[in-house]
C-alpha cells in the first residue's frame, strides 16, 4: 500500500506543477532573444494576433508602401444599367434667335365669270407682306384646268391662269395667296 501512496502522490504533484506554474516558469524564461532568426513561420501566429505598431519601424515601412502596378487586367464584362440621374438645372436663355416669318394671312380673290378661254387672276398681298405660295380652282362653265400658278413680281402677290371652254358658259377662278411679314438676319 505504500507505493500505491507513493505512486499516487507523485502523480498529483506532477499535476500540480504543470496546471499551475510550470507554463508560467516557461513563460517568464522564454524572450525574442532566445528564439533563432527565421524559426518561427506564419504558421505559428495566431491571425490578427501581431498589429503593425508591435513590428519595426523598417518593417511598417515595408508594409506600407506600395509597389509597382500590375499589368492591366482582361476586360470585363458590360455592368447591369444604372438608375436614372437627378433632374439637371434649368441652362441659361439662348442667344435671340434669327427673325422670320410674322402677320401669317390667307387672302382670296376671284374674277367675275365670264365667256372666254383663258383668264389670269393676280392675288396681291397686303403692303410690306411677301408671298410664301398659293393656288386656285376654275368654277362654273363646262369646267376649265389650271395652267399655272408663280409669284407676281417682287413677291408681292399670287398669279393664277386657267382655260376653259367657252361654249360651256360663263366660268371664273378662285385663287388664294398666302402671305406673311418676313425679315432676314
Amino acid at each position: 500500500m505504500k507505493r500505491t501512496a507513493l505512486i499516487a502522490a507523485t502523480v498529483t504533484g506532477v499535476i500540480v506543477l504543470l496546471v499551475t506554474g510550470l507554463p508560467a516558469q516557461a513563460a517568464r524564461l522564454i524572450t525574442g532573444k532566445d528564439i533563432k532568426d527565421g524559426s518561427i513561420t506564419r504558421k505559428d501566429v495566431r491571425r490578427a494576433s501581431l498589429t503593425l505598431d508591435r513590428l519595426s519601424t523598417p518593417t511598417q515601412r515595408l508594409i506600407l508602401e506600395r509597389g509597382p502596378a500590375g499589368p492591366a487586367g482582361p476586360k470585363g464584362n458590360t455592368g447591369a444599367r444604372g438608375l436614372t440621374g437627378a433632374r439637371g438645372s434649368v441652362g441659361a436663355t439662348g442667344p435671340r434667335g434669327a427673325s422670320g416669318i410674322s402677320g401669317y394671312a390667307v387672302v382670296t380673290a376671284n374674277k367675275p365669270p365670264v365667256v372666254i378661254a383663258a383668264q389670269t387672276l393676280e392675288i396681291p398681298c397686303a403692303a410690306g407682306k411677301v408671298v410664301l405660295g398659293g393656288g386656285g380652282v376654275v368654277a362654273g362653265g363646262s369646267g376649265g384646268d389650271v395652267t399655272g400658278g408663280f409669284p407676281m413680281t417682287g413677291n408681292t402677290g399670287w398669279t393664277v391662269t386657267a382655260t376653259a371652254d367657252p361654249t360651256g358658259g360663263p366660268w371664273q377662278i378662285n385663287g388664294y395667296a398666302i402671305c406673311a411679314n418676313v425679315t432676314t438676319p
